[in-house]
């Protein structure tokens, strides 16, 4: 997440030192090849390839009322399409395993739906795909919400009804 938020998304600029300085920072300085070879794999995914050529944001806090509580987090990378906003949250995994991955994605669905009411109702823009970006020892996959209306909804009434959400 480190060196995602820092260095140039289009060209990767400023990747060995933000590696190092962020493995350094974690307390994980024999992990920087591995640091490395995961950032690499996000920069050739189409998501963040699709971020670095529009308008793009990193580690965007997003808040707002519903009823009278507030829903908030912090959002890896938020980019702008002609349709509207795309949110990208970025996971690691120690497999590519589709399996795996799918129940992760159900883990994660509320976590993912609720960036998408924090920023759509922010911003009053669509919010029309939420994207988990594993990072895993076989490349980075992408996965996306696809019940993200339902799951927005979801999450509108939980809050709505005093639930709290704490997502990992």
């Amino acid at each position: 997440h480190g060196v995602l938020q820092t260095i140039d998304l289009a060209s990767g600029a400023g990747l060995g030192d933000a590696v190092a300085a962020q493995c350094q920072a974690e307390a994980v300085p024999d992990r920087i090849d591995d640091v490395r070879r995961l950032v690499e794999q996000a920069l050739t995914s189409p998501v963040v390839q699709a971020a670095a050529t529009r308008a793009h944001w990193r580690e965007v806090y997003a808040c707002t009322p519903i009823g009278d509580r507030l829903l908030e987090g912090y959002v890896d990378l938020l980019y702008r399409r002609a349709d509207g906003l795309v949110v990208v949250d970025h996971k690691t995994s120690a497999s590519a395993d589709r399996s795996a991955l799918d129940r992760r994605v159900d883990g994660y669905r509320l976590q993912g739906a609720a960036y998408a009411v924090a920023v759509g109702q922010a911003t009053g823009e669509p919010v029309v795909r939420v994207v988990f970006l594993f990072l895993t020892p076989e490349g980075a996959v992408e996965r996306e919400l696809t019940d993200l209306p339902a799951a927005m909804a979801d999450v509108a009434r939980l809050v709505a009804t005093g639930q709290e959400l704490v997502t990992p």
